[in-house]
């Protein structure tokens, strides 16, 4: 089985001044010099004492080095882990001590935030930091570290399949954030399901849109795989479309809250975009006649997937074929249902339906989502007690309730757990009210998501004012919401804050969360999306 830090050099071998990764149109390594410099990065870490296994972290945003760090991790067998630059930096300071993190490679954008922790002796266990960029002030210099090693293959150990290849740090039921373990293996097996699901092909020109630091890596890895030309970017409406017109893209996923911004930007200044004949979507629901109107718009077709961090991507796809079906004039009945499912289960995956007890359910009926297959993950990094809840009987058991129809499509009803996904974005209450909590004037709270037209869905909280609240709800709020942004990146803090008398609750004193979403959700037909972080799902 091909390992990930393989790509590089086999694609160097066969399409060497072929472009490999752009980062919109500032710049762009051809395959044999991405391989060169992944090599170069390889022997530096090295260099710097990384082993096999060793963990290394990188805070950027969507960069080739990136893409180096990730490739040049894999091929000497070192764990890498992005950072999710949207935390706070208590958040940050969470996952460099969880993952153990020996180097820290970072940009200039966050280099004062980095600095400021180390001189607060927040990074004691980092072994060496690494900078790149103009003016990051750390010791150690990426570029200048690259220009001493040579670029011919590193000494790599014997890598297995099951090996860990990198952490993707997730939110976290318990306000903790999760390092989801994926492999080598669970890499290859989503390069192979990606490759099926979209048509992918050697000619394609793939754009990610999404942050490289969630699995929307690995939807990029099915495309390098093959050898295609990766663009990269920090997205906008306009930049995106203006991309997709100067690369010539062919393939794209935005996630389904971008959908909309980017139809209505392509109205405003109509771009080229006839080379893109694939749209993929995720991590949130999107409307059927979204759907409708964009592909008439752009003549291309769409694919949908649902998955998340802990499937390496993605578990199931409603494929371009399905719908097409569904949006035809003539569509039966069936076939415009299926187009608000979640498609059916990748090639080497099996999906299943369970209750309470882990007994599986017949077709129609409802209960957990649960999969199977290589491309599930090893488990989350130092959290044993977990990983064996969350992969009981050798199942993924998603969280995410649903039911599988006769001919085996996936249908979302409703989270088992209180999870939101604003923008793309995994977010969870619990974590969002433990930091409510922190505030003196909370008494109690309860936070959901509502519907929202942009974003999919918005953090809403609801909360009961304790006794030491004083002053106006005005000012209350604000000092709550004040007190919530010093340990939430500022996706999750709440769009809203309600105050209420009384919070409803079950017999037992539960706070009744469904009676909170009913007054927002309704009678919807398809109340959310896929659990992804970053689809991505993910």
């Amino acid at each position: 089985m091909i390992k990930t830090g393989d790509i590089p050099a086999l694609n160097a071998a066969k399409y060497p001044g072929g472009l490999a990764v752009s980062r919109e149109d500032i710049e762009s390594r051809t395959w044999r010099q991405l391989n060169d410099r992944v090599n170069q990065l390889a022997r530096v870490l090295l260099a710097q004492g990384a082993a096999q296994g060793d963990r290394v972290m990188l805070l950027a945003r969507n960069r080739i080095e990136c893409v180096e760090a990730f490739f040049a991790c894999a091929k000497i067998g070192v764990i890498y882990s992005p950072i999710n630059w949207r935390f706070a930096p208590a958040e940050i300071e969470y996952v460099l001590g969880d993952s153990g993190c020996e180097i820290l490679l970072c940009d200039t954008q966050y280099a004062e935030l980095i600095r400021g922790m180390r001189d607060a002796g927040a990074t004691a266990g980092v072994r060496a930091i690494i900078g790149f960029g103009v003016g990051h002030g750390f010791d150690l210099d990426y570029e200048a570290l690259l220009a001493g090693q040579g670029t011919g293959e590193p000494p790599a150990p014997e890598i297995g399949d099951d090996d860990v290849c990198w952490i993707c740090y997730t939110g976290g039921t318990t306000g903790m954030s999760k390092g989801v373990m994926l492999t080598h293996r669970n890499n290859f097996v989503q390069c192979v399901h990606l490759g099926i699901a979209d048509h992918a092909r050697h000619e394609d020109v793939y754009l990610v849109t999404g942050a490289l630091f969630h699995v929307v890596l690995n939807m990029a890895l099915a495309y390098w795989f093959l050898g295609c030309h990766v663009v990269i970017m920090d997205f906008s409406p306009d930049l995106c479309l203006d991309l997709i017109e100067h690369h010539r893209v062919t393939k794209t996923v935005p996630v389904a809250t971008m959908l909309n911004l980017l139809m209505d930007a392509q109205r405003g200044k109509p771009r080229d975009l006839s080379s893109l004949v694939l749209c993929g979507t995720g991590g949130a629901p999107i409307n059927p006649e979204v759907v409708r109107r964009a592909s008439q718009e752009w003549q291309c077709d769409f694919v949908q997937y649902f998955g998340q961090t802990e499937a390496a991507h993605h578990f199931t796809y409603l494929s371009a074929a399905d719908y097409r079906r569904g949006l035809a004039p003539d569509a039966t009945e069936a076939e415009r249902r299926r187009i608000a499912s979640a498609g059916r289960a990748q090639h080497c995956d099996l999906m299943r339906i369970v209750d309470d007890d882990d007994t599986p359910l017949p077709p129609g009926s409802v209960g957990e989502i649960c999969a199977r297959g290589p491309n599930v993950m090893a488990g989350y990094w130092n959290k044993p007690e977990l990983t064996a809840q969350t992969l009981r009987g050798g199942w993924l058991h998603t969280g995410d309730i649903g039911y599988l129809d006769e001919d085996g499509y996936v249908y979302v009803v409703d989270r088992k757990k209180d999870m939101i996904v604003s923008g793309g974005e995994n977010v969870y209450s619990s974590e969002v009210e433990a930091a409510l909590y922190r505030s003196p004037e909370v008494l109690e709270c309860a936070v959901i998501g509502v519907p929202d037209d942009r974003w999919g869905e918005a953090v809403h909280a609801f909360v009961v004012k304790a006794r030491e609240a004083a002053g106006d709800d005005e000012q209350v709020r604000a000092r709550i919401l004040g007190t919530a942004r010093e340990f939430l990146a500022a996706y999750k803090v709440p769009k809203a804050l309600l105050f209420v008398d009384a919070l409803p609750k079950s017999a037992t004193g539960k706070i009744q969360k469904a009676v909170l979403r009913d007054r927002y959700w309704g009678e919807r037909e398809r109340r959310v999306g896929a659990s992804a972080e970053g689809l991505s799902p993910g």
